[in-house]
């Protein structure tokens, strides 16, 4: 029988789970018997030469503040995005490590004079991961159910599938963050309600509304902000204090890597300290060198009202997605019955407040709100073995798709929170007499217009029967399936036969470059 575990792959910590044979959930602990590891990598020597291995999760962090441009971090908001991208560029110029244009215009980060593909770097925290699991089981891993988030679109999921080929992995589901939050929750156990699921994590920010019923759990609404999470808020920190040291101090720590990043470790330790102290103090010696010559010992005392006042312009685009969520079905934040809170930053007062002022009601309570996402996954793991009877699971799409025909047209094909798997088709014609070539292209987005949405691919059919304009139509196919991805298909109206499609342009690594990295 293939073993199968539970992963949620965050920004900021990732955690592995699995469920035993009567059906309890429980984490598996790292080496350092910690249930989440840090997703960032340190990178010792070049890759691919035959140096040093790279580090992963706690060995890695300690060599952030010391080699900075070498220990990536934070690259799920890179996955599957283009570098032209605004808020890429916004993220890198905050980044000690460089992120640089791959040949087909992706983001990919270099390092030690090599240019990597985040789903090559995910692939060492999954490896890390699965090294776990295995260690754990003393046995063989075969398959894992990863989490994402729920407004992640194709790109980023086929880029989170590359990530686990390349770590030896097979994913057997990808499954929407806040969805495996409420089975982790336990929803599929209780009494029928409505759920909204807020997930807040190190890098995105998500927000389902779940109505459960008779062991049905059903997503029927999905929201989120990709580049909302704890890494924004400690940002917002660190402009307050650099702006302090440049004004009080006259030192200004910009061009100084290893300084920040020595700040940085601080001001994540005082945010966790502020969760559930008043004040929290940070301490470093020789932070910096002052224009006397002299190095500044640092010492700032912060209290939770200050931060929260520095966080709050960060805290307020925790509306618009929880907002949008509950109108995309139908009902206003008040009509949920409850409200689930998932995610390390969730621990956070003023979130939890924030939340709970939107959806006019305190949110429940979870013990452990970065390691019920896993568990989730896991449960649903257990949902296919068959371990955990008479519970189905519906989700839906995060992102509506549409379909630009050569004439400039542009159509919706599958509509945003359609319930999946799905299926729809459009019907596309020749324009010119003898037309052997038809272009299409697709789009992700809910805007009217394709130049307001992301381009997921340019297709053609080739080798079409000589007719007259108009006379030879194709049927171009779009399933949505399980994981959310697309898949794209055509054939000619009237015969049927399937004709070659080809995707002329497109983001992602191919799948010679995925076998390769493995």
């Amino acid at each position: 029988m293939k073993r199968s575990i539970g992963i949620d792959l965050g920004t900021t910590n990732s955690c592995v789970a699995t469920i035993d044979e009567s059906g309890k959930p429980s984490i598996i602990a790292n080496k350092l018997g910690e249930s989440t590891t840090p997703s960032t990598v340190s990178l010792r020597s070049a890759p691919g030469s035959d140096g040093e291995t790279p580090l992963v999760g706690a060995p890695a962090m300690r060599r952030a503040t010391t080699n900075p441009s070498e220990t990536l971090y934070g690259v799920k908001r890179l996955i599957g995005r283009r570098f032209d991208d605004l808020s890429v560029q916004a993220l890198a110029a905050t980044l000690p490590y460089q992120v640089v244009s791959a040949p087909n215009g992706d983001a990919w980060v270099e390092v030690l004079g090599a240019q990597l593909s985040p789903p090559e770097i995910s692939s060492m925290v999954l490896r890390e991961l699965h090294d776990i699991a295995e260690a754990h089981f003393a046995d063989s891993v075969d398959e894992a159910i990863i989490t994402v988030p729920a407004h992640f679109d194709n790109a980023e999921r086929r880029a989170t599938v590359d990530a686990a080929e390349i770590a030896g992995l097979k994913v057997r589901r990808l499954l929407n963050e806040p969805t495996a939050a409420a089975l982790g929750y336990g929803a599929h156990r209780g009494k029928d309600q409505r759920l909204a699921v807020c997930d807040l994590g190190g890098g995105t920010f998500d927000v389902s509304i779940v109505n459960v019923e008779g062991g049905i759990v059903e997503v029927i609404s999905s929201q989120g902000d990709l580049f909302l999470g704890g890494d924004d808020v400690d940002r917002a920190i660190m402009q307050e204090l650099l702006e302090e040291l440049r004004t009080d101090q006259g030192l200004d720590l910009g061009e100084n890597p290893e300084a920040l990043q020595r700040l940085k470790a601080e001001v994540v330790q005082a945010k966790h300290t502020l969760s559930e102290a008043r004040s929290a103090t940070l301490e470093l010696l020789h932070l910096g060198e002052l224009t006397s010559g002299k190095f500044l010992d640092y010492r700032r005392t912060i209290e939770r009202a200050e931060l929260n006042d520095w966080v709050a312009p960060v805290l307020r685009r925790l509306d618009a997605p929880c907002k949008e969520a509950a109108a995309r079905c139908g009902l206003s934040p008040q009509d949920v019955d409850a409200i689930v809170l998932v995610g390390g930053m969730t621990r956070m007062p003023a979130i939890q407040s924030r939340i709970a002022s939107i959806f006019g009601r305190p949110a429940l309570k979870v013990v452990n709100p970065d390691e019920i996402v896993s568990i989730g996954a896991a449960t649903q793991c257990a949902i296919l073995d068959g371990l955990i009877e008479d519970v189905v699971l519906l989700d839906v799409t995060s992102q509506a798709l549409g379909l630009l025909s050569e004439d400039g047209s542009y159509q919706q094909v599958i509509p945003c929170n359609a319930t999946i798997p799905t299926r729809e088709h459009r019907i596309i014609a020749t324009s010119k007499d003898d037309q052997r070539e038809l272009f299409f292209e697709v789009y992700e987005g809910g805007a009217a217009t394709p130049a307001a949405n992301r381009q997921l691919g340019r297709f053609v059919c080739r080798d079409l029967p000589s007719a007259p304009a108009g006379e030879v139509m194709l049927l171009v196919e779009f399933t949505v399936d399980v994981d959310g991805i697309l898949h794209v298909a055509t054939s000619e109206l009237g015969s049927g036969e399937q004709r070659e499609l080809r995707l002329m342009a497109t983001a992602g690594l191919t799948r010679s470059e995925v076998k390769r990295m493995r």
